[in-house]
């Protein structure tokens, strides 16, 4: 405690003894007049006027009115001037010092006043009389906080009083771990309290509950996980929720609101049965699927499988928005887990029904490439309805890579060759939507027949041709062709063999250059007279 502390519990105690050892008249008097300046004028029975200077009221003088009762005891007469003077204070003290004594031994608080920062501390007046000290500790005041200007209720620590003085020490901190020791004491976990919100974050609502702070993580607020702390509540509007941790170390209470609420999982599968069609708005979209928030802290998936049916890929961006309204069947709860799966696409109908009714065997369709595979392709007749085109039905020519000549949104006409409506399979030709070529070539092509060809590409021992008269390929070897080819060049040429249950076809450019050569020397042999033709001589040769 400061000198100047010490100086002001001297005097206190001196102005005491006065009071205690100096006989004076206790009365009672009615305010008259209120003076700012020199305080009040009274009425309290005598042949004069009473004076009860500013300095000997209990409160400033504005908190007084006229015809107020206050008790004073006399202090002096001043006969030539006709007053009394009057003390409001001294006849409070002893009645003060007893209760604040009694506020020590009961430990309860008292009402003090911060009115001065000292060293360590700060100098209190309680019931704005009595000089106190708290040490800066246990003010609970920051470093760059100030002080509070009005009453704060306080502990007293210590209480002493001898012939030099007397020491009052009091305490903010010290009552308030009181309170939280009482408060902890009475409540519980599960205990249902009340309280004023002081801040509001992102993550947690903070709520007064006197002594104790209480957080409700975001987490706690509501069923509703969509809910921010700011969409439930304010600073200064009043909260009540449940008590679910109490932390001894930092006296922080963990509440939460949303115990208090009726738990929607409890009995979603006798309001939401699995069947049931709902139609409710698109939460949020995701790579997997997207969810439906079918009520307040119930959402659903809608699996990527259960979008759409057959194995079309889907831009799920694309078909939906958030916020969209659409229709969707409960398909699976688990109350344990709160996850409900829901499907897009039952609602929609399965297109695999019937679907012998629709298409048959031998019809031709048109239909959407949706994948290209190294095996084949895969084609969506309709929303849900896909078949499978092998690569050897694609056409009757050998085809190197398809890849190049089919790609995914393209459409193809194709005719059905397989349906199994049980296993939702379905194989397609499109090779078969025109005639065989190669039955043409079993009945009008023959061996040393001359064809047009085009050539398609060159490989290690020769060259791929189509027949231009018959869309069919051909093989020339390199030693049948008469010079280099290039791709896309038109040549003639003989079939040396043909084999059409192999679709096999071989032709020569130098067989052909020799037939015609043997025809052209035949003719001029005609022309010039001649009986024998080259074929005749070399014959002849041979015998």
């Amino acid at each position: 405690m400061s000198n100047e502390e010490k100086g002001d519990m001297k005097q206190f105690d001196e102005y005491l003894n006065f009071v205690e050892g100096t006989p004076g008249e206790l009365v009672e008097g009615i305010v008259t007049r209120i003076d700012p300046q020199e305080g009040l004028v009274v009425d309290f029975g005598g042949k004069f006027e009473g004076i009860v200077p500013q300095r000997e009221l209990v409160h400033s003088v504005e908190e007084y009115e006229q015809g107020q009762k206050v008790k004073l005891q006399v202090m002096r007469f001043d006969e030539e001037e006709g007053y009394v003077f009057l003390s409001e204070r001294k006849p409070r003290m002893k009645e003060l010092l007893t209760k604040l004594q009694e506020a020590y031994e009961d430990n309860v608080p008292v009402k003090g006043r911060v009115v001065q920062e000292t060293k360590g501390g700060y100098r209190v007046l309680l019931q704005n009389m009595v000089p106190a000290f708290m040490p800066g500790s246990h003010s609970l005041i920051r470093r760059d906080q100030k002080p509070p200007k009005d009453e704060i209720d306080l502990l007293i620590l210590d209480y002493k009083r001898g012939r030099r003085g007397f020491n009052i020490v009091v305490s903010k901190r010290a009552l308030q771990e009181k309170r939280q020791n009482e408060f902890l004491a009475v409540h519980k976990e599960g205990d249902v309290v009340k309280g004023k919100v002081v801040k509001v974050d992102s993550n947690s609502i903070h709520v007064d509950l006197g002594p104790v702070q209480g957080v409700v993580p975001r987490n706690l607020i509501s069923h509703d996980p969509s809910l921010l702390p700011k969409d439930v509540c304010s600073v200064g509007s009043e909260v009540e929720a449940k008590i679910v941790k109490i932390a001894d170390h930092s006296k922080v209470i963990t509440l939460s609101m949303k115990d208090l609420e009726p738990d929607p999982w409890q009995t979603i599968r006798e309001r939401y049965p699995v069947g049931t069609i709902i139609e409710k708005p698109i939460k949020s979209i995701l790579p997997f699927g997207f969810f439906v928030t079918i009520e307040p802290g119930v959402d659903g998936l809608v699996h990527i499988s259960e979008i759409v049916w057959g194995r079309k890929r889907v831009d799920l961006h694309k078909m939906f928005k958030v916020g969209q309204t659409v229709q969707v069947e409960v398909v699976e709860i688990n109350e344990q887990e709160h996850r409900i799966a829901l499907s897009y696409k039952k609602v929609k109908g399965d297109p695999w029904e019937n679907i012998e009714q629709k298409y048959k065997e031998e019809n031709t369709v048109t239909a959407e490439v949706v994948r290209v595979l190294p095996s084949g392709i895969i084609v969506e007749l309709e929303e849900g309805v896909t078949g499978f085109i092998p690569k050897s039905e694609l056409s009757w020519k050998r085809i190197a890579d398809h890849t190049s000549l089919f790609k995914e949104k393209q459409q193809v006409t194709a005719k059905i060759i397989s349906l199994d409506a049980e296993q939702r399979r379905m194989r397609l030709s499109v090779k078969r939507t025109v005639p065989n070529p190669w039955n043409r070539v079993s009945e009008s092509l023959r061996e040393n027949d001359e064809v047009k060809a085009t050539v398609n590409s060159k490989t290690k021992n020769g060259y791929i041709v189509t027949l231009d008269d018959f869309d069919v390929e051909a093989f020339i070897p390199s030693k049948q062709a008469s010079e280099e080819l290039l791709e896309g060049s038109k040549i003639e040429g003989v079939v040396l063999k043909i084999v059409p249950e192999l679709r096999k076809i071989i032709i020569s450019q130098i067989k052909l250059e020799e037939k015609r050569n043997l025809e052209e020397y035949n003719k001029k042999m005609r022309d010039n007279g001649g009986t024998k033709t080259l074929g005749d001589i070399m014959r002849g040769a041979m015998r």
